[in-house]
């Protein structure tokens, strides 16, 4: 066995001889960033080992790709190439998320709270000898008209609580389900958990039921992206058999305890006193979420197991909130329109909204909804995880170090999250990056960089001098090496520019297709609205400048935060919101895009970096 020693965490574990380090850290629960799931496609898994100098036999040809000769040298590796054969220490590139900017912009913070938890003291009469009455009878007896059926987790300690608040209990019930009995009156403190599954990040609102407000929040990296930045990709690992599923399964539950643990701990509460949580995601990311099997969720016709609202026992899926309490998984919509996006109609009152609204949510998938004229159309745009930083080469999610805003005059601008040395361009940087290398010349509107003479002699001489060819490709140097956390220039290739093109068209085809659907034209949109975290910080001119959205008056453009998000709080808080949502669900029309013959001008169309009318 080998004993592997992962820094800063001083986690040690020991494997088998010939396991990957990537294999080494998903064993030991160390996070290494891996978008391409280990395949050795997106060179991103880079860490130092105590090894320096290798035999070059043992370095592989992906390896010598994505690294310099330099770094091989001195012991850094690709974690997903690099087989153990003996003991080893390994420092983990350590990546700061900014998880505040996931829960910093929810609409919603407080709603007037009509749970369907509730919570009833209850003054029992005590048993004698003339007073025989079992337990269980007695309780039921003070609880008229709810008709709780037999639960034997919670008979199994009622006589402990009862005797322990000298027969005064707390009933806690959700509808006619009984969930517990504490002794006293515990009334006041009632919680539940709103939950959005992301393929990124996982976000958690601890919610107090009472008074409806947000109590506090915390996100985290979602712990499957060790398979991948992409939902296909967890597909793929899933439909390798049932430990696999398991496997993913696992990961997210484990991180989303970690998360409430946090959340528990800062306000002093008992995760018992979790009586409900309410979750979103996409329809993958919901079927991992519940342990189903989401093999058919990849090939066309995509379909999934279930579209129906779910509920089962936070003990049967392991999350950590009270044993008994009820987990609900909102409704999805389609194979890949989930109850992430039922979420988003819900929180942006899409049934209610005036006119004709857009609403767009952009992140590892991008979903779309088009509301007006009595329908709800959505559709699902495969934009790939580009707009995460996955399939960039120095792209990376939102984190210190990430480029989040570019300016280019005389020369380059950029707004750096955290400030400091740059590590690598989030999404809201490469869509500014882009509009604003398109606006002066550097790229053209197909794409394609500067090369003639002429092209060169319009650009500035400073922004001119960051233009240059390799042996592989051109590519434009948006941080020079001395500025650089890795000590080498931080660049967009040809590659990038074209990943960026295919997710941006896909929305725009997606859009496309809608507004057709629905009989108007693009300028008939009365108000866009960007939903999720990212939607927050893309320039509203650089989506338009590069057609990520329709040419609109930029007034008619407004961000509504974690949308997904505060539809999961609001079903928690209403149990008329949570009906209302069933009811969107079942209201929206999926069109599926690959099934429309248009969809392939559509998305040449919107591959261009210009203004779409």
């Amino acid at each position: 066995m080998i004993n592997i020693t992962f820094l800063p965490s001083e986690q040690v574990i020991q494997v088998p001889a010939g396991t990957s380090i990537l294999q080494a850290a998903m064993s030991a629960g160390v996070h290494v960033l891996s978008t391409c799931g280990g395949k050795g496609t997106c060179g991103k898994c880079k860490v130092l080992t105590s090894t320096e100098i290798r035999q070059i036999k043992e370095i592989t040809e992906t390896e010598k790709k994505f690294l310099s000769a330099s770094e091989l040298a001195t012991g850094w590796v690709l974690a997903c190439q690099h087989l153990l054969t003996q003991d080893m220490i390994v420092r983990i590139q350590e990546q700061k998320d900014v998880y505040q900017r996931k829960t910093d912009f929810s609409g919603v913070q407080q709603l007037n709270a009509a749970p369907r938890i509730q919570k009833l003291p209850l003054k029992l009469p005590k048993p004698s000898i003339e007073d025989q009455t079992p337990d269980w009878d007695r309780l039921m007896a003070a609880l008229p008209g709810v008709g709780c059926q037999f639960n034997r987790t919670v008979a199994a300690s009622l006589p402990r609580v009862f005797r322990l608040g000298d027969f005064q209990v707390t009933a806690v019930l959700d509808g006619d389900k009984l969930l517990a009995v504490e002794p006293g009156d515990t009334s006041e403190r009632c919680f539940g958990v709103a939950i959005d599954v992301g393929t990124t990040t996982v976000v958690a609102y601890l919610m107090d039921l009472n008074n409806g407000r947000v109590v506090t929040s915390g996100a985290a990296t979602n712990p499957q992206q060790v398979f991948g930045a992409d939902v296909i990709s967890r597909i793929t690992h899933a439909a390798s058999g049932p430990n696999q599923l398991r496997e993913l399964q696992e990961k997210v539950i484990g991180g989303l305890n970690k998360t409430i643990a946090q959340l528990c701990q800062e306000r002093e509460i008992a995760k018992d006193e979790i009586y409900q949580a309410v979750v979103v995601g996409n329809t993958t990311m919901a079927h991992l979420f519940l342990g189903i099997d989401p093999t058919y969720l990849a090939p066309a016709p995509f379909i999934p197991v279930y579209r129906e609202s779910v509920e089962v026992e936070a003990n049967e899926i392991g999350l950590d909130i009270l044993e008994t309490g009820t987990v609900v998984m909102l409704p999805n919509v389609a194979g890949y329109v989930g109850s992430d996006t039922v979420g988003v109609m819900l929180a942006a009152e899409v049934d209610r909204l005036p006119g004709v609204s857009l609403i767009v949510d952009i992140g590892t998938n991008g979903e779309i909804i088009l509301s007006g004229k009595d329908r709800i159309l959505t559709c699902s745009a495969a934009a790939g995880p580009a707009f995460e930083g996955a399939e960039i080469k120095f792209g990376m999610r939102a984190a210190e170090g990430a480029i989040e805003g570019v300016r280019i005059t005389e020369d380059v601008q950029l707004d750096v999250i955290a400030g400091g040395k740059v590590r690598g361009i989030c999404g809201s940087g490469l869509i500014d990056a882009i509009a604003e290398m398109s606006k002066v010349g550097v790229i053209g509107s197909t794409g394609r960089f500067a090369s003639g003479p002429a092209q060169l002699e319009k650009l500035p001489t400073l922004v001119r001098e960051r233009l240059r060819k390799t042996e592989r490709a051109s590519e434009f140097v948006l941080v020079w090496s001395k500025d650089s956390a890795s000590n080498e220039d931080i660049v967009l290739s040809q590659k990038d520019i074209r990943e960026m093109q295919l997710a941006k068209g896909a929305i725009m085809a997606g859009i496309m297709i809608l507004v057709r659907e629905m009989g108007i034209t693009s300028q008939e949109i009365d108000r866009v609205l960007l939903a999720g975290a990212f939607g927050n910080y893309i320039r509203k001119e650089s989506a338009v400048e590069i057609g990520l959205l329709p040419s609109l008056p930029l007034g008619k453009i407004t961000t509504i935060g974690n949308a997904a998000g505060d539809g999961a709080k609001m079903a928690l808080l209403s149990t008329e919101e949570r009906a209302r949502a069933e009811t969107l669900a079942k209201r929206a029309e999926h069109i599926e895009l690959s099934t429309k013959k248009e969809f392939q001008a559509e998305f040449i169309k919107g591959l261009d970096f210009k203004k779409v009318k």
